[in-house]
């Protein structure tokens, strides 16, 4: 053998390889593109304003008249009562029957 080896057959090249640059700049493009597609998308959804809810607060000045008045502060008892004695009818029915 004349000091020949395989290793000294290869060519030798200086200049590095493109492979990983491209390969970079490849998935950089891809995350732009689906960036852009993103915030296209969102910008088509129309915005949808909340329910309307004008219902009188409780503490305001129109609901401070009913309150004056005895005979509609009685009436509003006896109503609530009537819900609350149905409710607890409706609940002891219930735990009598799971037991």
């Amino acid at each position: 053998m004349n000091g020949d080896t395989s290793m000294n057959n290869f060519p030798i090249n200086d200049q590095p390889s493109k492979g990983p640059l491209l390969g970079t700049i490849i998935i950089v493009l891809i995350i732009i593109i689906g960036g852009i597609y993103i915030i296209t998308s969102r910008g088509n959804n129309e915005v949808v304003p909340p329910p309307d809810t004008s219902t009188t607060p409780i503490g305001s000045n129109d609901s401070l008249a009913d309150i004056e008045d005895p005979e509609i502060i009685n009436a509003q008892l006896d109503a609530v009562e009537t819900d609350l004695a149905s409710s607890t009818a409706d609940l002891n029915a219930l735990e009598n029957e799971i037991k």
